[in-house]
């Protein structure tokens, strides 16, 4: 009870700094004020389906799906009757207490998949530290405004236990959820759909897929039917027209001829260098994809290739990475003061890197800063795939009988159920 206690104290604690730290910090509008309250006003005034209007002629829309204004609407609503709606940080502080609380559901996710991979969880709080002190957390959502980006990570871990469960409709359903909410999520669904025919189930990855099209195609089609030029430009079109800017190697070359399919395709680059990694990591070590460990590790591998390989890089970025290496790092037997702990150090080292390239974009500091942010996020790459290609099936998995059940991250390897 007493330990319930003060976690429930903390807890509240949480919240209130994620109400106080706008109203001392917030000075600035941030993607929140520009993009996502203009589309939760437009909900409040009774336009729902009309979310992705208010930005249609602009070059930066408000470029997620609808399932991350979920949460701001009602603050939005609360805003306006107190009317702290049009101050800067009255909004940032109502909206920081809802996000908080995702925030630290996301945080109680983590330690329950790292508790069933490794049978327990000596330090709980720790743990869930690693994703409540977060700096790429932190700095998203207060600084940059991304509110929606918790909820998507809850969705996704969502999703992860779903797949271990052996889930499939539910784990569709989970990451289309998780799309729905922040559209890059896109990146975390290749290794859900590749697992499963590494070891020859083409099924799961079928149903996986088909749920995850339906949950997307049922949320979307109201809003293309009232809106689709708006739709459209919003949540595919207007990437092309961005110009290559700081914390992406590709700063080398914005005044090259070639520039344009940088600026076009840089988001299908990632996804292709991602779904060859883990096509090749699955291709040489198929153990891989029968463990926590190993699934953790090819959503690090893939997630990191959007910081890598995106045109302009923010900080917040560098979460989805950040998150998925903590549990790689800490979903294995044994103590977790290994050299894994280097990975998730070295994206959050990243953060501020990304953040010095962001801070002075035109000048030769934001080059050499975006080159190294972009060598920090390859060599993390390459420490997550060269331990998932060397490392046997043992080593990623805890000797708990009682974990013998939710070992097997793919259903068929266990039995034959699609």
């Amino acid at each position: 009870m007493t330990s319930r206690a003060v976690t429930v104290g903390l807890g509240v604690v949480y919240v209130a700094a994620s109400v106080v730290a706008p109203l001392i910090l917030k000075t600035t509008p941030s993607d929140l004020d520009l993009y996502f309250w203009p589309s939760a006003e437009t909900a409040v005034s009774g336009h729902p389906l009309l979310i992705y209007a208010a930005h249609l002629h602009d070059v930066y829309p408000n470029a997620n799906g609808p399932l991350g204004l979920v949460p701001l609407i009602p603050v939005a609503a609360l805003a306006n009757a107190l009317g702290w709606a049009g101050s800067l940080a009255g909004r940032a502080a109502l909206a920081g207490a809802v996000v908080s609380l995702f925030v630290l559901l996301l945080a109680y996710q983590t330690v329950r998949l790292i508790e069933t991979a490794r049978g327990g969880v000596r330090w709980p709080l720790l743990v869930a530290c690693t994703v409540l002190l977060a700096p790429a957390l932190w700095i998203g959502v207060l600084d940059y405004g991304h509110v929606e980006q918790p909820i998507e990570l809850c969705f996704t871990l969502l999703a992860i236990r779903c797949f271990l469960r052996r889930s499939n409709a539910l784990t569709g359903i989970a990451l289309g959820a998780a799309v729905l909410t922040r559209t890059i999520a896109g990146f975390v669904a290749l290794p859900f759909l590749l697992i499963p025919p590494a070891v020859g189930r083409l099924r799961t990855s079928a149903t996986v897929a088909l749920a995850a099209a339906i949950t997307i195609a049922v949320v979307m089609a109201p809003f293309l039917l009232a809106d689709e030029q708006a739709v459209t430009h919003s949540l595919l079109t207007y990437r092309g027209s961005l110009p290559i800017g700081g914390g992406s190697f590709w700063i080398v070359v914005r005044d090259a001829s070639w520039a344009g399919v940088i600026r076009s395709g840089d988001v299908y680059i990632g996804a292709a260098v991602g779904l060859a990694l883990v096509a090749v990591t699955l291709r040489r070590n198929p153990t891989v994809a029968r463990t926590h460990a190993g699934l953790a590790g090819l959503l690090t591998v893939v997630s990191c290739c959007f910081p890598l390989l995106a045109k302009t890089v923010f900080p917040y970025y560098v979460l989805e990475p950040y998150l998925f290496a903590v549990l790689w790092w800490l979903s294995r037997p044994g103590t977790a003061l290994n050299w894994r702990a280097v990975v998730p150090l070295l994206l959050t080292i990243d953060v501020f890197i990304v953040k010095a390239a962001q801070s002075v974009p035109s000048s030769s500091l934001s080059v050499i800063a975006s080159g190294l942010s972009s060598f920090v996020v390859g060599f993390a790459i390459g420490l997550v795939t060269l331990d998932l290609l060397r490392t046997p099936d043992a080593a990623m998995q805890a000797p708990t009988p009682r974990l013998d059940h939710c070992r097997q991250v793919v259903p068929a390897v266990q039995d034959a159920r699609g």
